[in-house]
C-alpha cells in the first residue's frame, strides 16, 4: 500500500469513530413517571352527634304555652322518662320504654281537666314502623312532608274533645296529647324547631 493510501485509511477510521454522544437511541429521561392512583381515598361520612333533647322550660318557654293554651297555664310536670301508661296502644308504650333519652312535659290549667302532655324520645325504625302502622290502623291520618312524617286524630272522650299528633323524623318521635289538633300540631311545631336548633348535625 502507498503512503497516500495508508493516511487516507487512516483518516476513514477516524471518522467512522467519531459519533456523536447525544445520537445513542437510550436515554435515561425516559424513566416513567409515576401516575396517580386509580382508586381515590374515600372520606368517611361523619358521625352524628348524640341526640340533645332540651329541657321542657326550653322545648316550650311558659310564656308561649300560655299564648297558645291558657294565661293560666303552669308547668305541671316535667321528667327525663316516659311513665308506661297501659291505657294506650302497646306500640306507644313499646316505643317509649325502648327509647334512650326522652323528656316528658306537662302543662295545664290547676285544679282544671284543662292540659297537655309532651312526649320527645328517640325511636329505633322497626319502633316508628309499628307505631305507624298501629296508629293508622286505628283511625289516625297520616301525611308526610320533606323529611317529617304527620300522623293525628281528634276524638270524643268522657271528659270532652281529646287530640293527639305524632310526628316521626328519622329517628325522633314527637308526641304531643291535648285538647284540640290545632293545638297539638302548634305545639309539635314549636318542640320539634327547638330540637332542631339544639341538633345542628342531625337531618331534622
Amino acid at each position: 500500500m502507498t503512503g497516500a493510501a495508508a493516511s487516507a485509511m487512516i483518516a476513514l477510521g477516524a471518522l467512522a469513530g467519531c459519533v456523536p454522544s447525544g445520537s445513542s437511541t437510550s436515554s435515561s429521561s425516559s424513566s416513567s413517571v409515576p401516575t396517580a392512583s386509580s382508586t381515590p381515598s374515600s372520606t368517611p361520612l361523619p358521625t352524628p352527634e348524640p341526640l340533645i333533647i332540651p329541657g321542657c322550660d326550653t322545648l316550650l318557654p311558659l310564656s308561649e304555652a300560655k299564648t297558645l293554651f291558657s294565661p293560666s297555664t303552669v308547668v305541671l310536670g316535667a321528667d327525663d322518662a316516659v311513665p308506661i301508661r297501659g291505657d294506650d296502644l302497646p306500640e306507644i308504650d313499646t316505643a317509649a320504654g325502648n327509647a334512650s333519652v326522652a323528656k316528658h312535659c306537662i302543662w295545664g290549667v290547676p285544679n282544671s281537666d284543662g292540659g297537655f302532655t309532651v312526649i320527645v324520645t328517640d325511636i329505633s325504625e322497626a319502633d316508628a314502623t309499628n307505631l305507624q302502622d298501629a296508629l293508622l290502623a286505628t283511625g289516625f291520618t297520616g301525611a308526610s312532608a320533606g323529611t317529617v312524617t304527620t300522623l293525628e286524630k281528634e276524638f270524643e272522650t268522657a271528659v270532652g274533645v281529646s287530640a293527639q299528633t305524632h310526628y316521626l323524623v328519622s329517628d325522633l318521635w314527637v308526641y304531643v296529647s291535648g285538647t284540640s289538633t290545632e293545638l297539638t300540631v302548634n305545639v309539635a311545631d314549636a318542640v320539634l324547631d327547638e330540637v332542631r336548633a339544639a341538633n345542628p348535625t342531625r337531618t331534622y
